[in-house]
């Protein structure tokens, strides 16, 4: 018995002592100076699975309806649980020229192990975090190229992200704008056919927390197939983006979404594994309404 209440006794002064200053100083090797936001390390392999995602490919094509979804996502990896609501619309400015597109993370739980925490270098004051807000993403996608829609489609997007969470204590969101500029590019394989071959290059890039290096910048990259016919919809992709600063900053992931439209419902499903600096196997799940 005695035992055993010595192993409680020592797992709770472990516990006490991990969410001290002294924890932190000692993890970060702490200069006396230096503020603690500038030991954590901006980059997808050391924040959460939706401060740094890739962008998602596009078809060559915008999209002309107008539409309200939302989803529910579940991210698991070893040492960080997160779940999180995702809210997305679309919004045609001009059929078959430009549409605007948002996506807007309002809540997400998450559960960090001791481990994750000391990696990240989590200040000890967000030790205990388990909830926040997310982000806020804009994209404009413009028709590039009608006249060669028959042999190709072209697709320009602009997207940012605008930083509308402050858990970047906890290594949640950085808490600073990032942006990609990006062409994707769509072929049907056959005509009339419903497959259709899907690439993506661009450039994306982030701000840090480093005075030397204020901007991380990063090549995007993307290839994939996607399917359409008797409004299904399957898309298979492998997209990644590379920085330079060789600090976790070139995740890749798999992606496969099915999508299925009926009347002004569409329902949605869609599942991402990361294959480098993302350590997560994530699904996604919801519908969108469609307004046209």
């Amino acid at each position: 018995m005695r035992h055993f209440l010595l192993i409680i006794s020592c797992s709770f002064v472990f516990n006490v002592q991990a969410q001290t200053f002294d924890w932190w100083a000692n993890n970060v090797n702490w200069d006396g100076v230096t503020h603690w936001s500038r030991y954590l390390v901006y980059s997808p392999g050391y924040f959460g699975p939706n401060a740094l995602p890739v962008p998602e490919i596009g078809n060559g094509s915008i999209d002309s309806v107008t539409s309200a979804g939302i989803t529910g996502n579940l991210h698991f990896s070893k040492g960080d649980n997160t779940q999180n609501i995702k809210l997305s619309g679309n919004f045609c400015i001009a059929k078959n020229a430009v549409s605007l597109n948002i996506a807007y993370i309002p809540y997400e739980w998450f559960q960090m192990d001791h481990a994750t925490k000391t990696r990240r270098r989590i200040y000890y004051q967000y030790y205990d975090n388990k909830s926040c807000d997310g982000d806020f993403y804009l994209n404009t996608v413009i028709q590039l190229f009608n006249k060669w829609r028959k042999d190709i489609h072209l697709a320009l997007r602009i997207g940012y992200r605008f930083p509308a969470s402050s858990a970047y204590g906890a290594a949640r969101y950085t808490d600073a704008p990032g942006y990609n500029i990006d062409v994707t590019a769509g072929k049907v394989l056959s005509p009339g056919g419903p497959l259709k071959l899907v690439a993506m290059a661009g450039f994306y890039a982030w701000q840090t927390n480093d005075d030397d290096l204020f901007q991380d910048d990063a090549l995007l990259v993307g290839i994939g197939l996607e399917y359409n016919k008797n409004s299904w919809r399957l898309q298979v992709n492998n997209c990644a983006y590379y920085g330079y600063r060789a600090n976790g900053d070139d995740p890749m992931v798999f992606r496969i979404g099915i999508e299925k439209g009926a009347k002004r419902i569409t329902g949605i499903l869609r599942f991402q594994q990361g294959l480098k600096n993302f350590d997560y196997s994530s699904f996604e799940g919801g519908m969108k309404y469609n307004f046209k």
